[in-house]
């Protein structure tokens, strides 16, 4: 199973795979708050605002597998929830699989916004991918433009997801 979500889904989602690591087998978040900033409406606020130090919970079952692969996006002009979350949230995620920065790089695919990518690597495979998007705010990127919270010059996250998911899925039991 993989799942994905935008803004408080992301959230979620990350939650989840956190909670249930042993059922998920990739986790995206796009342009959500870092797990375990908020554990109130009174905190929210502040953990939307990157205000607010990320942590793992710990798992709800005993941790038979390691948490799963992760992909995070986000816009660095996102006004509803700071970019530092994605930052934040892959830093946690890579020291909690014992995962290392590999060297930033600027990527650009035709018109489309440019992303600044640093992919997190454990035992030579890329295990957390951060990807923060040059330009976007808080949409969801490459999507539909008459959708709210959507912003067609962005890469297309529906395929950056689609894609890292199935390298995960075929690197499952590997």
């Amino acid at each position: 199973v993989a799942v994905a979500g935008l803004s408080a889904g992301a959230g979620m989602a990350g939650l989840m795979a956190a909670l249930y690591p042993q059922r998920f087998c990739v986790v995206a978040m796009h342009s959500g708050p870092a797990p375990g900033t908020a554990d109130s409406a009174a905190t929210a606020i502040a953990a939307m605002q990157g205000r607010r130090a990320a942590r793992l919970p710990a798992p709800a079952e005993p941790a038979a597998a390691a948490l799963p692969p992760l992909l995070v996006l986000h816009g660095n002009l996102d006004g509803v929830v700071s970019v530092r979350n994605a930052t934040a949230t892959a830093r946690l995620w890579a020291e909690a699989l014992g995962a290392r920065p590999g060297p930033e790089r600027v990527q650009q695919r035709g018109q489309r916004y440019a992303a600044r990518v640093t992919e997190f690597k454990a035992r030579g495979r890329a295990v957390v991918v951060l990807r923060e998007v040059l330009g976007l705010g808080h949409a969801w990127s490459g999507g539909a433009a008459q959708q709210p919270y959507s912003d067609p010059a962005g890469p297309d996250a529906s395929a950056l997801i689609w894609a890292f998911a199935a390298r995960q899925f075929g690197h499952r039991g590997a």
